[in-house]
């Protein structure tokens, strides 16, 4: 009888241990797919020298922004739809509430809403975070950045 070297007999044994572990290893990874509703808006300067953000507003002004977006009952809904299209309504006290639609394209981070030049330059969107419930998305323009935190609904 010919023995068979230890390490041939253990080889199916661990597949099926490496295998089972495997199956039941998880890797979701978040999707912009989904109804959101934009729950908080932020502007920023980047200074040049240095690349760091600086807001816009006071702590103080920030919040009477906040408030008197909330008094305008300003609100914005957005569906990314999984065949990459988005809808988006938005609407506040005394405006006629408008409806956008148009296709979007993910590459890593960067989402790209075909939003058309203004002034030649284009609208960069960066997912800065994505969770279950929360994405935050950076917004350059014009060498303004405005962060804008969605919930999911």
């Amino acid at each position: 009888m010919i023995k068979t070297p230890f390490r041939l007999k253990t080889l199916p044994i661990l597949f099926c241990i490496i295998t089972g572990f495997l199956s039941l290893t998880r890797c979701e990874a978040q999707s912009v797919v989904g109804k959101w509703h934009r729950a908080a808006t932020g502007s920023f300067k980047i200074d040049k020298a240095t690349g760091k953000e600086r807001p816009v507003f006071t702590p103080e002004q920030q919040k009477q922004y906040d408030q008197a977006t909330a008094a305008n009952e300003y609100n914005e809904l957005l569906e990314f739809k999984s065949n990459n299209t988005y809808v988006s309504n938005v609407s506040a006290k005394g405006m006629a509430a408008t409806e956008h639609t148009g296709n979007y394209s993910l590459s890593g981070n960067i989402l790209d809403m075909n939003i058309p030049l203004v002034f030649n330059e284009k609208t960069t969107i960066t997912i800065k975070s994505l969770d279950a419930t929360t994405m935050v998305w950076d917004l350059m323009f014009m060498d303004k950045l405005t962060r804008i935190t969605y919930k999911r609904i």
